[in-house]
């Protein structure tokens, strides 16, 4: 799976969070040579010409397409994507938790659950960055080793080292040498591409706080997950894990939905 990202699209409002998620994704349209636009979706108080002042004092120069919508704002992101054939959508996130988690999840995550390209998400404190150490929580569902060929292509651009890391709600034998079998086979994939690869491993627990410590522990720039995982064993009420990755890390999250034609023996690693 060779990524690439000929148009990207950036959801913006004027807070912290949508300019980092902007300056971001200028930077990778001039690295991918891509085709911007951007999208505000109405909201009380916003100054649109304050907004696109602000947007052109961080586009660096670079041209962009911007659209003006009115509606529910992650259905307006998503119809945006579709009008302009997006092969990217980096947004910023407020994350949000507990009750509000529950019942409403985020704007960020509605558009992760429902976009049919990769998603981005970023906070904003978030660096804008290459990218270096991308960490891949690798737990036992298929559709979480669809993600090792996206990984080794953007290593590949950003010349990054990937550390594999594995992860299960429970830690008997059964999910421990699954994930050890899985890990080995995503281990050897990368390393065969050329590309840097570490690797651990932790089981039991929630496998969210796992993967943000240990991305935290590393300092890593970049984390990515399949936007559908398993279910956590008693977490109906915290969601599924890409939902709870996408509004609890602090560390930029590319989401990346499973697809029937990945189903090859490339993504069967």
């Amino acid at each position: 799976m060779n990524l690439s990202f000929p148009r990207i699209l950036v959801p913006v409002d004027g807070s912290p969070q949508s300019i980092v998620a902007f300056k971001t994704a200028v930077m990778y349209a001039k690295m991918y040579q891509s085709h911007l636009s951007t999208v505000h979706i109405s909201e009380t108080g916003v100054d649109e010409q304050g907004l696109r002042n602000l947007l052109n004092e961080h586009a660096s120069g670079m041209d962009y397409h911007y659209m003006h919508k009115s509606g529910t704002v992650h259905k307006e992101i998503i119809h945006a994507s579709k009008e302009t054939d997006t092969d990217l959508i980096i947004m910023g996130t407020h994350g949000v938790s507990g009750f509000q988690e529950f019942w409403m999840g985020s704007n960020a995550y509605k558009v992760v659950n429902q976009a049919s390209c990769p998603v981005l998400t970023m906070k904003e404190d978030s660096a804008v960055n290459m990218f270096r150490k991308i960490v891949l929580p690798i737990d036992t569902s298929f559709e979480s080793r669809q993600k090792v060929p996206a990984a080794i292509s953007l290593a590949k651009k950003f010349g990054s080292t990937i550390y594999v890391f594995g992860v299960s709600s429970d830690k008997d034998k059964e999910a421990e040498y699954k994930i050890n079998s899985y890990m080995r086979q995503a281990v050897t994939a990368i390393t065969d591409s050329g590309v840097a690869v570490e690797s651990d491993k932790k089981l039991g627990g929630n496998i969210t706080n796992n993967s943000i410590e240990y991305s935290l522990s590393i300092k890593a720039d970049l984390i990515i997950i399949m936007t559908e995982q398993e279910l956590q064993m008693g977490s109906f009420f915290l969601g599924k894990f890409a939902q709870q990755m996408v509004n609890h890390s602090s560390i930029p999250v590319l989401s990346i939905p499973p697809r029937d034609d990945l189903m090859t023996s490339e993504a069967r690693i």
